[in-house]
């Protein structure tokens, strides 16, 4: 009994910055690189990751995981550039809300107060594929989840998008 106490006590600091549902986490489901459902880790060394456990507004996510995962030359800088999704702080907004994919038209890449509904949210690992609303598939190998090339978003940013989403996904 001593030895489950302990290990419960090493393993739950470990989901204290992580969301306490875990309706988004299926392990049947495989995402194309070989994962299971959430595909974050949390993080308890990067400072931006933990200060995200602290917000909910999009000024924070612009310049704390977009312009740090998102804003590269070519990638998300402009509407033109080969993401084709302009994620520059002052205008992602625009650019995200109620805003067709261009990689799956029928959705939406963020649905104010529907996490499940935001193709952003799939895109990011966040919702898995089948999880979505309504359930789709992962997208196509040719574009891949995001960011790309890159390790996944934590956890904790990937909280403070949903807590925005679920807010209403609000315009500062």
């Amino acid at each position: 009994m001593l030895r489950v106490v302990a290990i419960a006590s090493l393993v739950f600091p470990l989901f204290w910055g992580c969301r306490i549902s875990l309706e988004n986490y299926d392990t049947s489901i495989q995402d194309t690189d070989g994962g299971n459902g959430r595909a974050c880790v949390v993080s308890s060394t990067s400072q931006p990751c933990m200060d995200a456990t602290m917000h909910s507004d999009l000024a924070f996510i612009e310049q704390k995981v977009f312009a740090a995962s998102c804003n590269f030359s070519g990638c998300h800088d402009s509407a033109t550039d080969a993401g084709k999704l302009d994620l520059r702080p002052g205008v992602s907004h625009d650019h995200l809300v109620g805003v067709s994919s261009q990689i799956d038209g029928t959705r939406k890449l963020v649905v104010p107060n529907d996490v499940a509904a935001s193709y952003l949210m799939v895109m990011l690992r966040d919702v898995a594929p089948a999880l979505a609303s309504p359930p789709g598939t992962p997208p196509p190998g040719s574009v891949g989840f995001m960011p790309q090339a890159a390790p996944t978003l934590c956890c904790q940013k990937l909280d403070a998008i949903e807590r925005w989403i679920n807010a209403g996904a609000p315009n500062p």
